[in-house]
């Protein structure tokens, strides 16, 4: 991760050791139910591991009303109150340019794949291959 390559943490940073990465590791992989690994979650060694983590953009939550398309036994619009949870996408933005574990993946500018040397059968397999991009870059 990007904090271990900044040297911030060790080979198995933001864990002390090899056991607390191997502990998470197959809390992360076991068929072990989510009521299990949530009580595990809230283990007060959890959370101090947890905070070390390293963050991402701050999610924001708002309540929002929208009326349905049903009708209520008075013929008004039924109301329902529903949570809204959101990043600034800008913030993601950020953190995904500026995260290392993505460096060698990150594409600035089209390309053009293909798949022989006579250039006839082009690949078209990611949003940077796509004449989408090539059209974009020229506004």
């Amino acid at each position: 991760c990007k904090q271990q390559k900044a040297g911030n943490f060790g080979m198995f940073g933001p864990f002390l050791d090899q056991q607390e990465w191997e502990s998470a590791d197959w809390l992360m992989t076991s068929d072990t139910s989510q009521t299990t690994v949530d009580c595990f979650l809230t283990l007060d060694i959890v959370g101090l591991l947890m905070d070390k983590l390293p963050q991402g953009p701050t999610w924001k939550c708002r309540t929002i009303t929208v009326k349905g398309d049903f009708l209520d036994e008075n013929g008004k619009p039924i109301e329902e109150e529903l949570d809204i949870c959101c990043c600034d996408p800008v913030e993601c933005v950020h953190e995904l340019i500026g995260n290392l574990d993505f460096c060698d993946a990150m594409k600035y500018v089209p390309e053009r794949l293909f798949s022989d040397e006579s250039e006839q059968e082009e690949i078209i397999n990611e949003m940077w291959t796509a004449q989408w991009w090539w059209d974009t870059q020229v506004r």
